[in-house]
């Protein structure tokens, strides 16, 4: 099917936003039954699997604002999947850590991501793959704006 030149259809942007919104869809609809965000469950993963445990490192590692740390770990405090202890090195800062609850939630979620991620990528080569996300990140550099990941 051809189109003309200007067609939206050729635009990379309208097909990666089409592509980014349906994977964001899906692994949504994945995390529903566990009762977490796809936000949320980023907060509990850089916690969890990129030993993250203050505010402020994950603010920094997740690319957002102090505010927006703050809304996510209330949430997730509140449904009981983090506990926050007071920092020895720092009395104005907090450790944060999972809670078994949160542990659990976090490996499902994980088990979801691995399946959206299987579901769009099926039929592609690891070589495909690759490229693919060479490409992506080599777009990503270009970007003057930094963009949380969710």
């Amino acid at each position: 099917m051809s189109h003309h030149e200007d067609s939206i259809q050729r635009s990379t942007g309208y097909w990666v936003t089409r592509l980014a919104r349906s994977m964001e869809r899906d692994f949504e609809q994945r995390l529903k039954p566990l009762g977490v965000t796809r936000g949320a469950h980023a907060v509990l993963s850089a916690i969890h699997h990129d030993k993250k445990a203050t505010p402020a490192e994950l603010a920094a590692y997740l690319g957002l604002d102090g505010a927006a740390i703050t809304r996510y770990l209330d949430q997730v405090e509140k449904s009981g999947l983090i506990e926050r202890t007071p920092n020895a090195a720092d009395r104005r800062s907090t450790h944060v850590h999972l809670t078994p609850d949160g542990r659990r939630v976090v490996n499902q979620g994980l088990s979801s991501s691995k399946a959206t991620n299987e579901k769009f990528m099926a039929g592609l080569s690891t070589s495909e793959i690759e490229c693919f996300q060479t490409a992506i990140r080599a777009m990503l550099a270009k970007s003057d704006i930094t963009v949380a990941g969710f």
